[in-house]
């Protein structure tokens, strides 16, 4: 026992003699490394006195942009495309680069920065306690050229900043961003069909989501939807994709804005491709089922464009069989009908809605589905239960006797009152059983 205690005490005194050597890279101590990183960037971010060009992808998805002007008293104002304001108001919050295990660069007032992290759906939406998944922390990566890149501490968004030239710098401070925002809104909001050819004449549909922040490239492919995604950020000049989006090896990168035509274009091998604003929809809408649009709405009425004289009729039945039903002395009546389409499971669930007195009671009834390459639906139905399968019977006219047993078609329909594009069902077996929605 002695011995062992004299061992162990002879082995402390031992390794307690042992200087640890420090390590050393490129003849510098990690803390010198760092401070020097610090500084390095520090003059970087402040030594641009025409700002920088941000652009921040959340891991929540989507993309966003600012102008970031960093001074020596450790202030920075920005620019940001969260809205309209942001893109017009100039805000002046502070900001530190510390020297953590790697150099941090910390926009620790609130700014325009914190929004996309705010904690509270109400401010930006997103989730609650997380917002968009964003971050206002990042660690330095690189800097290349003119270019710095970053990373988020906690949530990993990938930071990009930009050296921006006084002529951008001038053009942000009289509303550019703003104004390449609401072009964008107005564009997108009175222009619903977009397309380009790109390499070939297949017409490949283009969806730019503004809220979203999302730009899709879709395109038919022997009777199969392809899709190519990303998140996009606004520019001065258009919008700038998170990374580029390929279509059979044609490659875009980005939209810019023409003020004279009016229209947006991208550049592809050199050559000029505009995008397309079509009067129709592109691809059938069997293909965006489940992908642009998941459900549609049938209104609550007795007549409604696009509705056929078959169906009609058939639905005055099932409102008057409806009508026999009673809750609480009030009379139920047959309200509207909504078609939710899962593609993935090749499901759809028509849940009726029956209004009495000041609430209402959903009728649910489960289908599940094939469709051939043409497009022909048929739906077999499930089990129902509770009221749905109380007032199946009354129901019959449009379940039993058309949904249950015929074949869809799915087409697009213009409204002729306000030239909306609604969703129709078309019977194969019945002409005239035709219906529309609302497509969402």
């Amino acid at each position: 026992m002695k011995k062992i205690f004299l061992y162990s005490l002879l082995s402390l005194a031992f390794f307690a003699g042992c200087k640890k050597e420090e390590v050393l890279i490129d003849g510098q101590r990690p803390e010198e490394r760092i401070t020097e990183a610090v500084t390095k960037y520090t003059n970087a971010l402040t030594g641009s006195t025409t700002g920088w060009k941000a652009f921040l992808y959340p891991d929540g998805g989507g993309g966003y942009s600012f102008f970031l002007n960093f001074n020596k008293e450790n202030k920075v104002s920005m620019y940001a495309d969260l809205d309209y304001a942001p893109a017009s108001d100039i805000m002046e919050s502070t900001y530190r680069v510390k020297a953590f295990q790697n150099p941090t660069l910390s926009f620790d007032t609130y700014s325009y920065m914190h929004i996309l992290a705010d904690p509270n759906p109400n401010t930006f939406g997103g989730v609650a306690g997380w917002g968009v998944y964003s971050d206002f922390e990042f660690t330095f990566d690189k800097q290349v050229g003119d270019s710095i890149m970053l990373t988020g501490k906690l949530l990993k968004s990938k930071l990009v900043l930009v050296k921006a030239t006084a002529a951008e710098k001038a053009s942000y401070d009289a509303k550019g961003l703003y104004n390449s925002v609401t072009t964008a809104v107005d564009y997108t909001t009175l222009n619903k069909n977009l397309y380009a050819l790109i390499g070939d004449q297949t017409k490949v549909q283009i969806s730019i989501d503004v809220y979203n922040k999302i730009f899709s490239l879709i395109w038919d492919s022997n009777g199969e939807v392809n899709t190519a995604t990303t998140g996009f950020a606004f520019t001065l000049t258009g919008i700038v994709l998170k990374e580029p989006l390929f279509y059979k090896g044609k490659k875009i990168t980005e939209l810019t804005w023409d003020p004279v035509k009016k229209v947006y274009y991208t550049t592809i091998d050199g050559q000029r491709v505009e995008v397309v604003v079509s009067s129709t929809p592109i691809l059938p809408l069997h293909l965006l089922m489940g992908l642009n649009y998941s459900r549609i709405v049938v209104p609550q009425a007795t007549t409604s464009p696009g509705w056929g004289a078959d169906f009609i009729a058939q639905r005055a039945s099932a409102a008057t069989g409806v009508a026999t039903f009673s809750v609480g002395g009030s009379r139920l009546t047959l309200g509207s009908m909504t078609y939710i389409f899962n593609t993935n499971a090749q499901t759809m669930t028509l849940n009726v809605i029956t209004p009495y007195a000041a609430t209402s009671l959903t009728l649910t009834y489960p289908y599940t589905y094939t469709k051939t390459t043409a497009g022909t639906y048929k739906f077999t139905i499930g089990a129902a239960g509770g009221n749905a399968a109380a007032l199946a019977g009354v129901m019959a006219p449009l379940l039993a006797q058309r949904i249950n047993v015929d074949e869809f078609t799915l087409d697009y329909f213009t409204n002729p009152t306000n030239g909306a594009t609604l969703g129709q069902f078309k019977s194969v077996q019945h002409p005239t059983f035709t219906f529309t929605g609302t497509l969402q």
